[in-house]
């Protein structure tokens, strides 16, 4: 990599990272943002010139970034889906449900290869799991739930993400913490959303 200015090792880092970490290349905007650029011309620019010395390849097939030609010479591309994130979903006490889509996930096929949607998660009511706050949670409609299983709901039009249970015929949504109670559905209106399949967390 003698032939490259240090920006463009640093940039060309940050997309091997990326690619390894994901699955998937980051995105102009993404890389502009890490770096501090004022304009996503200058990512534009750095990634022009690691393309022509060959460290970076065109995506033939794909959409959105995957097509970008951001994939390291000789990085093993996996086939990916892209979801809309629809809001934020809590984890802690319900939210307002959210379907304003504020953008896309590109889902790797080996985490889900058929995601429906995202959620941001807010709260920490399954931190236990291992699901935190600002994670975007993958989830899948369609799938038969079974106990133990986390979903994203909708309970008096609110969402959630929460473990699923029954016992004794009565459904129960049960938090991953210690400190938090299960809500008991009763006279409730309630609806599963999906199941969720992965998370994606930026580092």
């Amino acid at each position: 990599m003698k032939d490259l200015t240090p920006v463009q090792r640093d940039i060309l880092l940050f997309i091997k990272q990326r690619c390894q970490i994901e699955g998937v290349p980051p995105s102009y905007r993404e890389i502009q943002e890490h770096f501090g650029y004022q304009a996503v011309g200058t990512v534009q620019d750095h990634v022009g010139a690691l393309r022509k010395k060959g460290y970076l390849e065109n995506a033939k097939t794909g959409k959105g970034r995957t097509a970008r030609g951001l994939f390291p010479k000789g990085h093993r591309r996996v086939g990916a889906k892209a979801v809309p994130i629809y809001g934020e979903i809590a984890a802690g006490a319900t939210r307002d449900a959210n379907q304003l889509e504020m953008g896309e996930l590109l889902v790797p096929d080996e985490i889900s290869d058929a995601p429906s949607f995202a959620l941001r998660v807010v709260g920490n009511s399954m931190v236990d799991a291992g699901i935190f706050e600002g994670d975007l949670l993958i989830v899948e409609r369609g799938h038969r739930i079974r106990e133990g299983d986390i979903i994203v709901a909708l309970v008096d039009g609110e969402t959630t993400v929460k473990r699923y249970s029954k016992k004794e015929g009565r459904i129960q949504l049960v938090p991953e913490n210690r400190f938090m109670k299960p809500i008991v559905i009763r006279n409730q209106s309630f609806e599963i959303q999906g199941k969720v399949v992965g998370l994606q967390r930026k580092i």
